[in-house]
């Protein structure tokens, strides 16, 4: 169901616009509030998280703070009634308004505020509500290590904080935000959407003779999406067999496009802001690429559960997920050329593809199980 109201959208199953009034539910409530993400990272945990809660006989209301990633109907799917306060892919703190009005309408038992750009905004509103004498328990979760000492502050005012990762847990322990901190892994689980490789190839114009690698990340600068582009150059000199996938959007975008351009790989490139079908690719990519810092490592976790070998330079973010492990090759930012001399050697070492294929899947059963990184969810919600 689509609906809209007041200026804002509410995608729902389980309730009417004329019905967004005080409710007495008989069991708990929780709420997420998160940008709209495409459906791997942050948007696939997300996603896992939601639909474990509701597996749990809880009630899920989720707040999305942004709109194009498609993660409101994903979320539907499983579930959960989604409110979408903002029509762009920018937050904007003005929604804390909305978002504090559907806070009262639905009083949630606890708030999870999912990112930090959520924190202001999850804030600011349990203020408005402290006035109005509605009080929640405020969870904020950190997937990023990158803390900036506003963006401390701003977490620094939850009741507890959920850390996904290794570097973030440090990072937090070097702002010194210590108070009621939880470690909870992600998970790393394949995707079951199938569509035959032919029909993939026609429909988002690849060549299926050649071989895919994939990228996930934003257009930003944190991404050092240019460092790949030339690690495509130098790819290209020892292999014309081989096309890159890359699915994100920003500002950076006519850049990035124009340095493809100079380097003569702009036709081996497929540039997408957000592909649908992105689940379905998993099953055919011989390759994950990642040159930057991104959550999550952008599509290594799932990368892991299909068993898809990795070559990424070696971030705080990319270690978490990788770590020691041979399931892909982390790769120091010096010499520029490593990056695509260890990318080329992977494509063409059908051995050490087995072999990476094998212990990234067991890496993803051993540190980012499923049933164990919801257990440590529910455990610290239902605390």
């Amino acid at each position: 169901m689509y609906k809209s109201l007041w200026g804002w959208d509410i995608f729902s199953n389980t309730i009417q616009s004329s019905q967004l009034k005080m409710v007495n539910h008989s069991k708990k409530t929780y709420m997420l509030v998160a940008c709209d993400y495409g459906p791997v990272g942050n948007g696939r945990q997300i996603e896992l998280a939601v639909a474990g809660m509701v597996a749990a006989g809880h009630r899920v209301c989720v707040v999305l703070l942004s709109s194009g990633g498609g993660l409101a109907t994903r979320l539907q799917a499983v579930g959960a009634t989604v409110c979408v306060v903002n029509e762009r892919s920018a937050v904007r703190v003005l929604v804390t308004f909305h978002v504090a009005k559907i806070i009262r309408n639905e009083q949630p038992q606890v708030v999870i505020g999912w990112g930090v750009e959520t924190a202001i905004i999850v804030g600011s509103a349990r203020f408005l509500a402290r006035l109005s004498g509605h009080s929640w328990r405020y969870i904020q979760l950190v997937s990023q290590p990158s803390l900036t000492v506003v963006e401390a502050a701003m977490v620094a005012r939850a009741d507890q904080i959920i850390v996904m990762g290794e570097s973030v847990l440090h990072a937090c322990e070097r702002m010194e935000l210590l108070q009621s901190i939880h470690f909870v892994p992600p998970a790393a689980v394949a995707f079951d959407e199938m569509i035959d490789r032919e029909l993939l190839a026609s429909q988002i114009g690849l060549d299926p003779g050649k071989k895919w690698t994939l990228c996930v990340a934003p257009l930003i600068a944190q991404s050092r999406i240019d460092r790949l582009i030339w690690g495509f150059d130098q790819m290209a000199v020892a292999r014309d067999d081989v096309e890159h996938i890359v699915v994100g959007s920003g500002q950076l975008l006519r850049r990035l496009q124009r340095r493809a351009w100079i380097e003569e790989v702009e036709d081996s490139i497929h540039w997408f802001d957000h592909l649908p079908i992105l689940p379905s690719l998993f099953r055919h990519v011989q390759l994950i690429l990642q040159s930057g810092t991104v959550a999550y490592g952008g599509c290594l976790l799932e990368g892991l559960s299909h068993g898809i070998p990795a070559v990424v330079i070696d971030t705080p973010t990319s270690r978490d997920v990788l770590g020691d492990s041979n399931a892909g090759i982390l790769v120091p930012t010096d010499p520029g050329s490593e990056f695509a001399r260890r990318a080329t050697e992977l494509l063409e070492n059908e051995k050490l593809r087995t072999r990476c294929a094998s212990a990234a899947q067991r890496r993803a059963e051993e540190m980012f199980n499923k049933e164990t990184s919801l257990g440590k969810l529910l455990a610290v919600l239902d605390s």
